[in-house]
């Protein structure tokens, strides 16, 4: 299965984002880069937090997303 990378940002609108999908009944996954870093004794820079969906989920997925005005 493939995932598509649907949001990339800070830990709490990935709350709001968590949620709006959640709500849709659309799966996801999430990867947190900055707690990641910090497990491995690195760093990163930028966005913190991203999240992936299927690619048949993608398309209503970034509808949701977009709807939040993040």
């Amino acid at each position: 299965m493939d995932h598509v990378q649907v949001y990339s940002g800070s830990e709490v609108s990935a709350l709001a984002v968590k949620n709006a999908l959640e709500n849709n009944k659309i799966e996801f996954i999430e990867r947190d880069d900055i707690n990641s870093g910090i497990v491995s004794g690195f760093g990163t820079l930028g966005k913190a937090t991203n999240i992936f969906v299927l690619a048949n989920d993608a398309e209503k997925a970034k509808e949701i997303i977009s709807s939040l005005n993040l």
